[in-house]
């Protein structure tokens, strides 16, 4: 408890934008104390924005480390996950197009996020995420299906549905048309992608919702 205490301490004396996310951290001490241990010693007496580099870089590697676990998690669960990703992504986007962009291919906890303020909410999606992870850890259910043809095909009319000027198929297939895009189209193209998935619901939004999460917060950084 004393890191939460000292983490509190943090949010008082230091801007929004170099406050870490007490309560994410909080949830890594309940649920995967080992884990909690390890960044508890890291972030020991560290200044604000120090103390918030340290927290996003440790908890982007738990969730490379325990992918696997969040995607064997429920589907729901899943399903909330990237509806949750969508609207961090709007909100984000509402802000600051350029960075929603490159989060939106690196995730909330990658080293491109500490270049602006969390997005509001951005602390309850990242306890969601230890629960998922914790979730899908106590799971003993077979290894899921992934994602078939159908399933993208259903998901990318969905997508272009609900961003039906953002030529998202093309991006996702054309490298260099994808590398030429705006900023305004990769933050609401992603931000789709997810909401999407989450509005398909049943097993193909959540085999497609698997397929996303791996790509955002299953990266494993040098």
């Amino acid at each position: 408890m004393r890191l939460l205490a000292f983490l509190l301490l943090l949010a008082a004396a230091a801007p929004a934008a170099a406050q870490p996310p007490a309560a994410t951290i909080e949830a890594l001490r309940r649920d995967f104390p080992a884990d909690h241990e390890a960044l508890a010693g890291a972030l020991a007496g560290k200044a604000p924005e120090e103390a918030r580099r340290l927290a996003y870089a440790g908890i982007d590697r738990f969730l490379a480390a325990r992918i696997d676990s969040i995607l064997a998690a429920p589907g729901p669960a899943l399903l909330a996950l990237v509806a949750r990703q969508g609207a961090l992504l709007r909100a984000l986007g509402r802000r600051d197009r350029s960075l929603c962009a490159r989060v939106g291919d690196r995730g909330f906890f990658s080293p491109e996020a500490l270049a602006g303020a969390a997005p509001e909410g951005l602390d309850d999606y990242g306890v969601a995420l230890v629960e998922t992870a914790k979730a899908g850890a106590a799971a003993r259910e077979p290894e899921p299906a992934p994602a078939s043809a159908d399933d993208y095909r259903a998901w990318l009319d969905a997508v272009a549905r609900i961003e039906p000027d953002v030529p998202v198929h093309a991006m996702l297939t054309d490298r260099e048309l994808r590398g030429a895009s705006s900023a305004d189209h990769l933050c609401r193209g992603a931000a789709a992608m997810h909401e999407a998935a989450a509005a398909m619901g049943g097993g193909a939004g959540e085999r497609v919702a698997r397929t996303l999460l791996r790509s955002v917060i299953g990266i494993r950084r040098q």
